[in-house]
């Protein structure tokens, strides 16, 4: 009856019409495979029907490895029939030969086969189930043994087995494609995420504090359910903790370790909200996984690069501090040109300090402008590693505009500047300390000059006095006698006297100057005095004297009697260089001001200048006019030498320049 039943062409087209519902209906693999094995049993009478379907579409999956469902549990189930290894010989032969195979129990020795020893009287069908050429699944049919016999038992499976490789093949495709949108929507967050991450690295006035917390608010919204996820990383140097408002640590959860310099700083947890329990539990997905672990990577990377930032710009800081207050100039001269310069280069050179050419400009001075362009010339050569040089620069006094001469000592050394060769030059200003030498020079030539001067006036004083005893003594004889001649003789040697007295006396000033007793006074008293003292003499020369004294100088320790000294030296000098201008071209300035901050004294100073419309002094002579005994008229040439020693007792300067109007000019400067 069975037998008959199932070959009626009604079972047939019945078979074909349940079986076709369910491969249109059923869209999920294992339901399919388990409702198509169950329908063929029942509708055709098969003992058992098993279906086992490659995984060709899965990655992971070992090769030859299958999805198995049946009907049957005995002898062997379906499930562990397909997935036996080695492969039972039968999958194997339907494999490799793409064709039906039929299976009696005489014809097998394989005592795993669902037709091994207790299935008496049933045969079996394998149908390779392809589509396109391409195997998709294998059908493993068990049936009476007289049904193998009729050939359109194979033909019905091979028929009905084409439709369902082609729904096997459909269910994949759609499998695959749920499985790239999917993909496709997680790449999308991911590129999101690291989009809106890079865009907040790039905001160079955030701190690292800032950037983490920003990072973090991402995360959920890269993650499937954003609205449940919750993200939190730990910092352990720090203990900070940076997190959404809405995390609590719960599982399902992902936990990075947040590595810098190969060392372990922190961790970045994620998780799920709890579920309640009538819902299914959430799992994270593999690409959130692998997304979770990038973004540790990532934020390690920018803790690393912002503390190198951090550290690189502190290690700029403290370089910078200390070359902008370092006592020396510091520069370095890249190509020919000064990249890099601190404030004491800058205050140095002036208006040279940007000049490429310094070494080779025209306000060098003559004597030193060959030795600079050889030391120009050598640095260009970067062939070198520590060359020096001192030159001097002629330059002018914002103030006065007279010019002046600076001493600078330079240094070169070859360094690296923004990973290129460069020269590093350390300048000193020698100025001052050329000044002290040169002032110490004229001072041993002067303590040795006035030993000599003090011990010639000893020995001249002496016979002096002598000579002045017996002058009186012929005064006194010569009056009873009123002789005219006499009188004028010896008025004339006493003159004379006088006068070798005077000099003596100079000898001594000049040799042992009075010690000074400064007082705390305005400077305008001692220099008012001087031009009152002076004022009459001046007038009677012709010269137009024109005086601006400062009602704002600061008060100053210093001697009046010294100063007025100085002051009555200066102008008595001006006056007798003018003695050949006709009257009114005969003038001199006397001006008191408060220093103005760049004349060489240390601090707050005051500033005296005397001023002359005569012919001025030269270049030769200014370098030696305060030398003692240096002069270029008929005088001692000890005057100038004693106003600077007096001067020079002050702690102050006194130099000569050119005037405005055209003489020479005299610049005093008091510190106060």
């Amino acid at each position: 009856m069975t037998t008959r039943r199932a070959r009626t062409p009604d079972s047939v087209s019945k078979t074909f019409k349940v079986v076709s519902l369910l491969l249109i209906k059923e869209s999920q693999l294992k339901p399919l495979l388990t409702s198509v094995c169950q329908a063929l049993k029942n509708a055709r009478l098969y003992k058992d029907v098993s279906m086992g379907v490659l995984k060709t579409d899965d990655i992971d999956a070992p090769p030859e490895s299958y999805t198995a469902s049946g009907t049957g549990q005995a002898p062997l189930p379906a499930k562990e029939f397909f997935s036996m290894k080695p492969s039972p010989g039968c999958i194997q032969a339907v494999t490799e030969g793409m064709t039906p195979l039929v299976l009696t129990r005489d014809s097998h020795r394989c005592t795993a086969c669902p037709l091994s020893k207790g299935c008496h009287r049933w045969a079996a069908i394998l149908m390779p189930l392809s589509f396109k050429g391409t195997l998709r699944a294998i059908l493993f049919v068990t049936i009476p043994t007289e049904v193998v016999s009729v050939n359109t038992e194979v033909e019905f499976l091979a028929e009905i087995g084409e439709n369902i490789a082609a729904a096997l093949h459909r269910i994949s495709r759609e499998k695959l494609h749920h499985k790239t949108a999917a993909a496709l929507i997680k790449r999308s967050l991911e590129l999101n995420y690291f989009h809106s991450f890079s865009r907040i690295i790039e905001q160079q006035e955030l701190d690292l504090e800032t950037i983490l917390q920003k990072a973090i608010d991402l995360i959920p919204t890269s993650m499937q359910h954003s609205g449940l996820a919750g993200a939190e990383l730990f910092l352990a140097p720090t203990d900070r903790r940076f997190r959404t408002p809405n995390f609590r640590e719960s599982s399902p959860r992902l936990k990075n370790r947040i590595s810098v310099d190969k060392e372990d700083v922190g961790v970045l947890t994620v998780c799920y909200r709890p579920q309640p329990d009538t819902l299914a539990p959430l799992e994270f997905l593999k690409e959130e996984r692998d997304l979770v672990r990038s973004i540790s990577v990532r934020m390690g990377k920018v803790i690393e690069r912002k503390q190198g930032r951090i550290a690189l710009e502190e290690s700029e800081q403290r370089f910078r501090d200390l070359t902008n207050n370092a006592v020396t100039g510091i520069a370095i001269l890249q190509t020919k040109r000064i990249v890099f310069q601190n404030p004491e280069y800058t205050k140095i050179f002036g208006s040279l300090s940007d000049a490429s050419t310094l070494f080779c400009d025209p306000r060098i001075h003559t004597d030193d402008l060959e030795k600079t362009r050889q030391f120009d010339q050598a640095i260009s050569r970067h062939n070198f590693t520590t060359l020096s040089v001192d030159f001097r620069i002629c330059a002018r006094c914002p103030r006065d505009k007279r010019e002046t001469i600076k001493s600078v000592f330079c240094r070169a050394a070859m360094t690296e500047f923004q990973g290129k060769p460069a020269v590093l030059l350390n300048v000193m200003d020698m100025t001052k300390p050329r000044e002290l030498e040169h002032l110490l020079r004229i001072q041993d030539k002067m303590t040795s000059l006035g030993r000599i001067a003090a011990g010639i006036a000893h020995e001249i004083r002496n016979p002096l006095s002598g000579i002045n005893i017996y002058l009186k003594s012929l005064e006194k004889y010569s009056a009873p006698r009123e002789n005219d001649t006499e009188k004028k003789i010896i008025t004339k040697m006493q003159s004379a006297s006088d006068r070798i007295e005077s000099v003596i006396k100079r000898v001594i000033d000049f040799s042992k100057p009075g010690d000074l007793k400064p007082t705390l006074l305005d400077i305008n008293v001692p220099v008012q005095n001087a031009i009152d003292l002076a004022a009459v003499t001046l007038r009677k020369s012709g010269v137009c004297l024109e005086t601006s004294l400062s009602d704002t100088l600061p008060r100053c320790n210093a001697d009046s009697h010294m100063i007025e000294q100085v002051m009555l030296n200066l102008m008595t000098n001006a006056s007798e260089a003018m003695k050949a201008l006709p009257p009114d071209a005969k003038a001199i300035t006397v001006k008191t001001e408060p220093a103005d901050g760049t004349e060489p004294t240390d601090g707050a100073a005051v500033t005296i200048r005397v001023e002359d419309s005569g012919p001025g002094i030269s270049e030769f002579h200014r370098e030696r006019i305060f030398d003692p005994f240096y002069t270029t008229k008929n005088s001692s040439g000890i005057g100038l030498s004693i106003c600077r020693r007096i001067i020079n007792d002050h702690k102050g300067t006194l130099e000569v320049y050119q005037s405005r109007l055209g003489g020479a000019g005299f610049v005093i400067h008091i510190p106060v």
